[in-house]
């Protein structure tokens, strides 16, 4: 699946009018978490979620009049009530949701460019956005992009104190923040790098892996020494495809940090052991390795008569995945990935 920031640029190309609707905050039990995000078109077509369920429906409508007037709206809604009045939800949470109008004009289709380029180099920014009028009724935007170095895409639209804090680094949540400078208010909405998974091993469990992964719109990077296993036309919707002479070196081209998730799956045991060792010594959100409980704890001895400590190895996800009794590749696929997906949330 297109990540979402490409299919808001796709629709600013259109120049038709269209919603975001973003969850800014959730509290309770909901179907989904702040941050979540859906695009409503005017034909009532959507991109992303919020949920499903009829809260979402809710959303929908609300957005198909915004659209109409071309006014944005932040709206708490909440569950319990909408239980009451007769409709089929059970979560029981509150959900607070900026539906925002986008009128697409070239400054904001140029924002998203830039939006859209930054996250495919994996840095960070911000995507500032200004309220005219008031956040508790109907308002419009203004918006522009903002580096941590200050440099700005689009309109000045940023006063000293608030860009003070953007340098400062205040903001480091994943969703979109209301902040308050005098009578002015602001949407801040931090921009990450896109979590990537990297795989170590094209065999048949890594084939099924960036599979599974593509479909929860995870980006992969494969990595092996077999160029008749890892090649572009195998993994069609990886982000990369390494062919490398020897696992020693695997990471030389790599650009490991908080959102790199290590999954080492090669062929041997040695092989394993190299990518393990390798990646110990990054910032990785996690690192896991297949294989049984001996062959873990072989390559721990060997690792900690390197200098490796327990509490270093104590983080490592071996035996890899969730234990669902797995057999088959997909089925390992799976457990694997649900395993990251907690560890995402978790995060």
């Amino acid at each position: 699946m297109e990540p979402l920031n490409n299919q808001i640029l796709d629709c600013l190309k259109q120049r038709d009018p269209f919603a975001v609707a973003t969850i800014m905050t959730h509290k309770g039990s909901t179907p989904r978490t702040s941050g979540s995000k859906m695009i409503v078109l005017k034909d009532r077509t959507i991109y992303g979620t919020i949920g499903g369920g009829l809260v979402e429906a809710l959303v929908m409508d609300a957005c198909m009049k915004l659209i109409d007037k071309h006014q944005s709206r932040i709206k708490e809604f909440s569950l319990d009530k909408e239980l009451k009045d007769g409709l089929d939800m059970v979560c029981g949470g509150n959900l607070t949701i900026l539906m925002e109008v986008f009128v697409p004009d070239p400054g904001l289709t140029g924002i998203f460019k830039a939006l859209v380029s930054l996250e495919k180099e994996g840095k960070k920014g911000f995507l500032v956005s200004k309220i005219d009028g008031f956040s508790k009724s109907d308002f419009t935007t203004r918006k522009c992009l903002v580096l941590p170095d200050t440099t700005i895409t689009g309109q000045p639209l940023i006063p000293k104190p608030l860009m003070d804090e953007i340098c400062d680094n205040l903001f480091t949540g994943t969703f979109p923040v209301l902040y308050n400078h005098g009578l002015e208010e602001y949407i801040i909405e931090p921009i990450h790098p896109s979590d990537t998974l990297y795989i170590f091993g094209a065999g048949h469990v890594g084939f099924q892996l960036a599979r599974m992964a593509h479909l929860i719109d995870v980006q992969t990077v494969v990595v092996d020494d077999r160029e008749e296993f890892a090649n572009p036309e195998r993994f069609p919707y990886s982000k990369a495809v390494c062919v490398v002479k020897k696992f020693d070196t695997a990471f030389d081209r790599l650009s490991i940090d908080e959102s790199s998730y290590i999954v080492i799956i090669t062929r041997g045991h040695l092989h394993d052991q190299s990518v393990l060792e390798q990646a110990l010594k990054t910032r990785a959100a996690y690192i896991g390795m297949i294989g049984s409980r001996a062959k873990r704890n072989q390559i721990y001895t060997n690792l900690k008569k390197k200098g490796v400590s327990d509490k270093t190895l104590e983080t490592i996800f071996s035996p890899i995945g969730l234990e669902i009794h797995a057999e088959t590749p997909a089925e390992i696929a799976v457990s694997i990935m649900g395993e990251i997906i907690k560890i995402k949330a978790e995060k």
